[in-house]
């Protein structure tokens, strides 16, 4: 197994200390069991990636000292990628945050629409899990997260002018080549916005309708939100490489 990798929004510098608590100092001792003098991987999207070594074990924190440095921020190198979402299931949410994590997207962005069943998100718990699956993906940076807002106010307030905003949309033919249209767009900021299980209203497609937004379909199949979410972020992905 390798070392254990913890995220950390702290400042990390080569030689410098630093005093690990909370819920990252329980999982270090409690459930990683890691004793005085062992080593794990500490980082972060702004600083990079470093070995550390446990100095100091206590009964609520350990302390550690930095020691080389592994990757640079810029080593990660992601597209600049939003995934939009609305609120889900709680597991079938974790799920969607967890693969959208690992699969490198930059922000998620939850939203309501008019057929969005569920009308709030915990954003503590979304940090958690992506934070998590930042951990596991060794990607550098943790995913922003933004709050949740209005399916209206997120269109009005989208920037056309340097983003991408590419919404899913099953009445589109089904037989288009989804991913050579996602490949015109790998050298740009791209946002993908998904439907709540009742799809986007009437009304909302007519407001997508009157912006440069681009509608794609994901075939004939009605999928899941969070099977649309993966989907879409995992064609993009084979289409910029």
């Amino acid at each position: 197994m390798g070392k254990i990798r913890v995220y950390s929004d702290k400042n990390l510098r080569t030689s410098s200390l630093l005093r690990i608590e909370n819920e990252d100092f329980h999982y270090i001792k409690n459930v990683m069991r890691l004793k005085k003098d062992e080593h794990f991987i500490i980082f972060n999207g702004k600083d990079g990636e470093f070995n550390c070594n446990i100095i100091e074990l206590n009964k609520k924190d350990l302390k550690i000292q930095i020691e080389e440095k592994l990757r640079s921020p810029s080593d990660e190198n992601l597209n600049d990628t939003e995934l939009i979402f609305t609120p889900i299931r709680h597991q079938r949410q974790d799920f969607l945050i967890e693969k959208a994590t690992e699969l490198g997207i930059k922000t998620l962005s939850p939203i309501i629409t008019k057929n969005t069943a569920i009308k709030d998100i915990n954003i503590e718990r979304t940090n958690t899990i992506a934070k998590e699956a930042t951990e596991q993906s060794r990607r550098l940076s943790k995913p922003e997260i933004n709050q949740l807002v209005s399916f209206t106010e997120k269109i009005a307030k989208f920037d056309f002018k340097n983003r991408v905003l590419i919404y899913l949309d099953e009445r589109q033919n089904e037989n288009q080549n989804t991913v050579d249209i996602l490949k015109k767009y790998k050298d740009k900021p791209v946002s993908f916005l998904i439907g709540p299980e009742g799809g986007f209203d009437e009304t909302e497609f007519e407001i997508l309708s009157k912006t440069p937004a681009i509608g794609i379909t994901l075939g004939k199949l009605i999928l899941r939100a969070e099977t649309a979410g993966i989907s879409i972020i995992s064609l993009y992905n084979i289409g910029i490489r």
